[in-house]
């Protein structure tokens, strides 16, 4: 297992050098793979897209709200003196759960609607990533709000929206 900071950030007042990218990315690129499968299941309830290809589906991700990251990262610039904190959820769940969870929520089966394809494998993806945010909950109070599940009901009932203009659009 590879641990990763979910977001990297060191600062002191004023000064923030971050790595955040996939949390923040998340929020509007069809690429994310969070954003690929709610952007999907919002498409094919609606009937605009009948399956979804994906690559690994049991690799394992630390997956957080960026909202809970800025946050950690406002509290970063209000401590004290410059350090090196790791923002994270410090809970991993496999992209299969994340497919799970989202389709669920529309009341459709992933298994019908997903297919594994070998073009999306990546060769050299890791298999589990996982930071650790205890100094940044022992030294500056932070910890996580948004727990996965929400994350995963607040991207899709975005994406299903998008999906039901996309198909207003497309019906007139």
């Amino acid at each position: 297992m590879l641990k990763t900071d979910k977001i990297f950030v060191a600062g002191h007042r004023g000064m923030v050098g971050s790595a955040c990218a996939r949390a923040l990315k998340a929020a509007g690129f069809e690429n994310i793979v969070t954003r690929k499968i709610t952007r999907a299941v919002g498409r094919i309830k609606m009937g605009l897209q009948d399956k979804l290809y994906m690559g690994n589906i049991n690799s394992l991700r630390d997956w957080g709200f960026a909202g809970d990251y800025v946050e950690g990262m406002w509290r970063i610039l209000q401590h004290d003196k410059p350090d090196e904190f790791v923002l994270a959820t410090g809970e991993m769940h496999s992209v299969k759960e994340f497919l799970q969870e989202a389709f669920a929520l529309v009341d459709l089966d992933w298994e019908k609607y997903v297919e594994c394809d070998r073009r999306y494998l990546r060769p050299t993806e890791v298999d589990q990533l996982l930071g650790d945010a205890s100094k940044a909950r022992r030294e500056l109070g932070w910890e996580p709000r948004v727990k996965f599940h929400d994350l995963v009901k607040m991207m899709v009932e975005s994406d299903l929206e998008l999906a039901r203009r996309e198909k207003a659009l497309k019906d007139a």
